[in-house]
């Protein structure tokens, strides 16, 4: 542990005496305090004693006076005045008395305030006393904690390192593979592509020069016509015909192409843009979906492996001419296959 930590421990220690201190220290103020409100409390009660006899001294002169005044009618203006002031004097002292005792009541409920102030001091500096053990002990077993993990990171960051090491290792194997991959796949495009230009060649010449038979790009097109009657998916005699000499091509094909070469036919069915609305055909999309599937049933029937074949139908969506003419529309009705790598 650095020494910023180990100052800033023990600092952390050191308030728990200071705090026991100050406690200490406000609880020898309150004693003080209670010793003087005490003292005060006897001077007050000596006061009232001695007002009180004076009270009584007092009555007993007017009692005095009175019988004076009895026997002594002459002077009776003159002990009228001094009754008045006496009773004055006796009103004066009883009024102070009154005070005297509302300021003992005060300090008796002041001196009560102060003993339960007291009290509770002392039970806080107690409780102080108690937390600081338990903030010690909790101190220790942070430092304890603080030291294993010290040696945990210590560890950890010696297999970080391992780690990032092995990590760079095989990123380099990783960029090596990725680009032995990519220069195989590369090689097996072009090599399915090679395979494709020769399943269409064949195709081609097996089905003869027709005009509704095309090769686009990558796609061998027939126009729907050759296999189906309209608002039909299914194959009629003249398209089976056709179908039989693709699956005869694609069969003879297959059997040159090499096992690692994971390739597919896709029969993708298209309609023109005209809605359909049939009992058994809702849509464009379902009579392009089940002319696809048509296709890909016979072509099984005729020995192709139907994990070599998948059908898709995309209706009117996907159209080879955007024109509304009857031309434009047959160019879309159609069945395309797509010979793919999986």
């Amino acid at each position: 542990m650095s020494y910023a930590g180990r100052k800033a421990r023990r600092r952390h220690l050191d308030i728990w005496p200071g705090y026991v201190d100050a406690l200490s220290t406000m609880l020898m103020m309150v004693a003080l305090v209670l010793v003087l409100m005490m003292a005060a409390q006897f001077a007050l009660s000596n006061a009232l004693n001695t007002r009180e006899t004076q009270m009584s001294e007092l009555a007993l002169r007017l009692q005095k006076l009175n019988d004076a005044l009895n026997l002594e009618k002459s002077t009776s203006e003159s002990l009228k005045g001094e009754k008045a002031q006496l009773e004055a004097r006796v009103k004066q002292v009883h009024d102070e008395a009154t005070q005297m005792r509302n300021r003992l009541s005060e300090s008796e409920g002041k001196l009560s305030g102060l003993v339960g102030e007291r009290d509770f001091a002392k039970r806080e500096m107690e409780r102080a006393a108690q937390e600081s053990t338990q903030i010690k002990v909790q101190l220790a077993d942070m430092v304890r904690q603080i030291e294993e993990l010290n040696k945990k990171l210590t560890l950890l960051t010696a297999d970080l390192a391992s780690a990032q090491s092995s990590i760079s290792e095989k990123e380099i194997t990783i960029k090596d593979l990725d680009a032995k991959l990519k220069r195989k796949m590369l090689e097996k495009v072009e090599e399915l592509t090679a395979y494709r230009s020769e399943f269409f060649g064949r195709l081609k010449q097996a089905l003869g020069n027709r005009p509704d038979i095309k090769v686009v790009g990558d796609r061998f097109v027939f126009q729907s016509e050759v296999f189906f009657q309209t608002a039909s998916a299914d194959v009629q005699e003249s398209g089976k015909e056709q179908l039989a000499k693709l699956a005869d091509t694609l069969k003879e094909l297959a059997k040159t192409i090499p096992k690692d070469i994971n390739w597919i036919l896709n029969v993708v069915g298209h309609t023109d843009k005209r809605p359909i609305n049939m009992a058994q055909f809702r849509s464009n999309w379902e009579l392009s979906s089940a002319r696809a599937i048509s296709v890909v049933k016979f072509l099984v029937e005729q020995g192709i492996p139907p994990e070599r074949l998948s059908a898709t139908g995309y209706g009117e969506y996907q159209p080879l001419d955007n024109g509304s003419t009857e031309e434009a529309f047959s160019r879309n009705r159609r069945i395309e296959l797509k010979f793919n790598q999986r």
